[in-house]
Protein backbone atom coordinates (compact mmCIF):
# COMPACT_ATOMS: atom_id res chain seq x y z
CA UNK A 1 0.00 0.00 0.00
CA UNK A 2 2.16 2.61 -1.50
CA UNK A 3 -0.90 5.01 -2.12
CA UNK A 4 -1.44 7.28 0.92
CA UNK A 5 -4.47 8.72 2.02
CA UNK A 6 -4.21 11.74 0.26
CA UNK A 7 -3.84 10.07 -3.35
CA UNK A 8 -6.49 7.63 -2.50
CA UNK A 9 -8.58 10.89 -2.68
CA UNK A 10 -6.95 12.18 -5.70
CA UNK A 11 -7.89 9.33 -7.44
CA UNK A 12 -11.72 9.43 -6.32
CA UNK A 13 -12.18 12.75 -7.53
CA UNK A 14 -12.43 14.11 -3.85
CA UNK A 15 -8.95 16.15 -3.30
CA UNK A 16 -7.33 18.28 -5.70
CA UNK A 17 -3.96 18.40 -6.74
CA UNK A 18 -1.86 20.96 -5.22
CA UNK A 19 -1.56 23.96 -7.28
CA UNK A 20 1.30 24.61 -9.27
CA UNK A 21 2.69 27.80 -7.94
CA UNK A 22 1.92 30.91 -9.81
CA UNK A 23 4.42 33.04 -10.67
CA UNK A 24 4.08 36.59 -9.05
CA UNK A 25 1.99 39.12 -11.12
CA UNK A 26 2.35 42.70 -11.05
CA UNK A 27 -0.42 44.46 -9.55
CA UNK A 28 -0.88 47.69 -10.32
CA UNK A 29 -0.68 50.27 -7.62
CA UNK A 30 -4.34 51.17 -5.69
CA UNK A 31 -4.15 55.11 -6.07
CA UNK A 32 -3.43 54.27 -9.92
CA UNK A 33 -5.17 56.18 -12.15
CA UNK A 34 -5.18 52.99 -14.62
CA UNK A 35 -8.79 52.25 -15.80
CA UNK A 36 -10.20 48.51 -14.50
CA UNK A 37 -10.50 46.35 -16.61
CA UNK A 38 -14.02 45.64 -18.32
CA UNK A 39 -15.67 42.53 -17.77
CA UNK A 40 -17.75 40.90 -20.57
CA UNK A 41 -20.41 40.23 -19.54
CA UNK A 42 -22.45 43.83 -20.30
CA UNK A 43 -24.46 43.82 -23.10
CA UNK A 44 -24.26 45.56 -26.57
CA UNK A 45 -26.52 48.50 -25.56
CA UNK A 46 -25.31 49.44 -22.65
CA UNK A 47 -22.47 51.51 -21.72
CA UNK A 48 -19.80 52.15 -19.32
CA UNK A 49 -19.78 54.25 -16.39
CA UNK A 50 -16.56 56.02 -17.65
CA UNK A 51 -18.34 56.56 -21.38
CA UNK A 52 -21.34 57.79 -19.56
CA UNK A 53 -19.69 60.39 -17.69
CA UNK A 54 -17.74 61.24 -20.62
CA UNK A 55 -20.73 62.24 -22.97
CA UNK A 56 -22.21 63.51 -20.30
CA UNK A 57 -19.57 66.19 -19.76
CA UNK A 58 -19.21 66.96 -23.54
CA UNK A 59 -22.82 67.54 -23.53
CA UNK A 60 -22.63 70.14 -21.06
CA UNK A 61 -19.54 71.94 -22.59
CA UNK A 62 -21.66 71.63 -25.52
CA UNK A 63 -24.44 73.37 -23.74
CA UNK A 64 -22.04 76.00 -21.96
CA UNK A 65 -20.58 76.88 -25.57
CA UNK A 66 -24.04 77.63 -27.09
CA UNK A 67 -25.28 79.39 -24.21
CA UNK A 68 -22.19 81.61 -24.72
CA UNK A 69 -22.48 82.31 -28.12
CA UNK A 70 -26.06 83.17 -27.21
CA UNK A 71 -25.39 85.30 -24.86
CA UNK A 72 -22.42 86.80 -26.89
CA UNK A 73 -24.98 87.37 -29.96
CA UNK A 74 -27.34 88.74 -27.67
CA UNK A 75 -24.63 91.79 -26.22
CA UNK A 76 -24.26 92.88 -29.59
CA UNK A 77 -27.92 93.00 -30.64
CA UNK A 78 -28.15 94.97 -27.39
CA UNK A 79 -25.10 97.49 -28.67
CA UNK A 80 -26.50 97.76 -32.17
CA UNK A 81 -29.93 98.80 -30.63
CA UNK A 82 -28.77 101.06 -27.91
CA UNK A 83 -26.28 102.79 -30.41
CA UNK A 84 -29.21 103.69 -32.54
CA UNK A 85 -31.26 105.22 -29.89
CA UNK A 86 -28.64 107.15 -28.62
CA UNK A 87 -28.10 108.71 -32.22
CA UNK A 88 -31.77 110.32 -32.42
CA UNK A 89 -31.37 110.83 -28.09
CA UNK A 90 -28.29 112.87 -29.03
CA UNK A 91 -29.81 114.93 -32.26
CA UNK A 92 -33.46 115.21 -30.79
CA UNK A 93 -33.48 115.51 -26.78
CA UNK A 94 -35.47 118.49 -25.26
CA UNK A 95 -34.30 118.24 -21.63
CA UNK A 96 -33.59 121.19 -19.67
CA UNK A 97 -30.94 121.69 -17.10
CA UNK A 98 -33.33 124.26 -15.45
CA UNK A 99 -36.40 122.11 -15.64
CA UNK A 100 -37.99 122.69 -11.81
CA UNK A 101 -41.51 120.33 -12.98
CA UNK A 102 -41.27 117.28 -11.73
CA UNK A 103 -43.39 114.67 -14.09
CA UNK A 104 -43.67 110.93 -13.14
CA UNK A 105 -44.29 108.43 -14.73
CA UNK A 106 -44.38 104.04 -14.40
CA UNK A 107 -42.16 102.61 -16.00
CA UNK A 108 -40.67 98.71 -15.73
CA UNK A 109 -43.21 98.80 -12.35
CA UNK A 110 -41.68 101.24 -10.40
CA UNK A 111 -42.42 105.47 -10.57
CA UNK A 112 -39.92 107.84 -12.35
CA UNK A 113 -39.49 111.20 -12.50
CA UNK A 114 -38.09 113.70 -14.94
CA UNK A 115 -37.94 117.41 -14.81
CA UNK A 116 -39.17 119.63 -17.05
CA UNK A 117 -40.68 123.20 -17.78
CA UNK A 118 -43.92 124.20 -17.36
CA UNK A 119 -44.59 124.26 -21.14
CA UNK A 120 -42.85 120.73 -22.04
CA UNK A 121 -45.29 119.28 -18.82
CA UNK A 122 -48.41 120.77 -20.90
CA UNK A 123 -47.07 119.39 -24.09
CA UNK A 124 -45.61 115.54 -22.68
CA UNK A 125 -49.29 115.08 -20.76
CA UNK A 126 -51.31 116.39 -24.22
CA UNK A 127 -48.71 113.53 -26.14
CA UNK A 128 -46.91 115.77 -28.33
CA UNK A 129 -43.57 114.77 -26.64
CA UNK A 130 -42.69 111.96 -25.37
CA UNK A 131 -39.67 110.05 -22.90
CA UNK A 132 -37.25 107.62 -24.06
CA UNK A 133 -34.84 105.51 -21.82
CA UNK A 134 -31.49 104.96 -22.70
CA UNK A 135 -28.45 104.30 -20.11
CA UNK A 136 -30.01 105.09 -16.44
CA UNK A 137 -31.52 108.43 -17.76
CA UNK A 138 -34.67 109.45 -19.35
CA UNK A 139 -34.85 111.91 -22.63
CA UNK A 140 -37.63 113.85 -23.26
CA UNK A 141 -38.01 113.63 -26.99
CA UNK A 142 -40.50 115.01 -29.74
CA UNK A 143 -43.35 112.25 -30.59
CA UNK A 144 -41.99 111.22 -33.91
CA UNK A 145 -38.50 110.69 -32.43
CA UNK A 146 -40.04 108.82 -29.74
CA UNK A 147 -41.92 107.39 -32.15
CA UNK A 148 -38.54 106.19 -33.88
CA UNK A 149 -37.07 104.94 -30.35
CA UNK A 150 -40.23 102.99 -29.67
CA UNK A 151 -39.78 100.88 -33.00
CA UNK A 152 -35.99 100.36 -32.39
CA UNK A 153 -37.47 98.96 -29.05
CA UNK A 154 -40.50 99.07 -27.52
CA UNK A 155 -39.18 98.35 -23.93
CA UNK A 156 -37.04 102.06 -23.83
CA UNK A 157 -40.19 104.13 -24.04
CA UNK A 158 -42.58 104.09 -20.79
CA UNK A 159 -46.28 104.25 -21.43
CA UNK A 160 -47.14 107.37 -19.78
CA UNK A 161 -51.04 106.73 -19.73
CA UNK A 162 -52.67 110.03 -21.92
CA UNK A 163 -56.46 109.00 -20.31
CA UNK A 164 -56.61 105.18 -21.19
CA UNK A 165 -56.53 103.78 -17.88
CA UNK A 166 -59.82 105.61 -17.26
CA UNK A 167 -61.78 103.97 -19.96
CA UNK A 168 -59.66 100.13 -19.11
CA UNK A 169 -61.04 100.98 -15.47
CA UNK A 170 -64.94 101.44 -16.14
CA UNK A 171 -64.48 98.18 -18.49
CA UNK A 172 -62.63 96.29 -15.56
CA UNK A 173 -65.37 96.82 -12.85
CA UNK A 174 -68.66 98.02 -14.31
CA UNK A 175 -71.13 99.28 -12.22
CA UNK A 176 -73.90 96.71 -11.33
CA UNK A 177 -77.36 97.78 -12.86
CA UNK A 178 -79.81 96.68 -9.71
CA UNK A 179 -76.94 99.62 -7.70
CA UNK A 180 -78.55 102.76 -6.40
CA UNK A 181 -76.72 105.52 -5.53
Amino acid sequence: MGNSLQDQLKALGLAKDKPARRQKTQRPHPKSRKKPIQQGSKTAGELSLEKAFALRKQEEKKQAEQARRKKIEEDRQRKLMNAAIREIVKANRLNHEDAEVARNFLFRGRIRKIYVTPEQLKALNSGELGIAYLSGSYHLLAREHTEAVAKISAAHVPDLGTGAEDEDEDEEFPIPDDLVW
